[in-house]
């Protein structure tokens, strides 16, 4: 699962989402082991959540919540 890998990877990127979606940190569903399903950038402080995929991102908050559901393509990243 590379997980040394991924974690260097992670302390290397702080708060760049960009960085989170490639490799190794973002993994398509056609490489060995479990592909990644998104990205969240979390700002509790704030009361806040951005959920990324490659090309796509959702903001939610406490105090601006928005039921719904979001259908995204898994695959490699571009």
């Amino acid at each position: 699962m590379r997980t040394q890998e991924r974690l260097r990877a992670v302390r290397a990127a702080g708060a760049d989402v960009a960085a989170m979606l490639k490799p190794p940190l973002y993994r398509s569903a056609d490489e060995q082991g479990p592909g990644t399903l998104y990205t969240a950038r979390y700002r509790p402080v704030e009361g806040r959540v951005t959920y990324y995929w490659p090309g796509e991102s959702w903001h939610q908050s406490f105090g601006d919540f928005a039921p719904g559901s979001r259908t995204v393509a898994l695959g490699r990243a571009g």
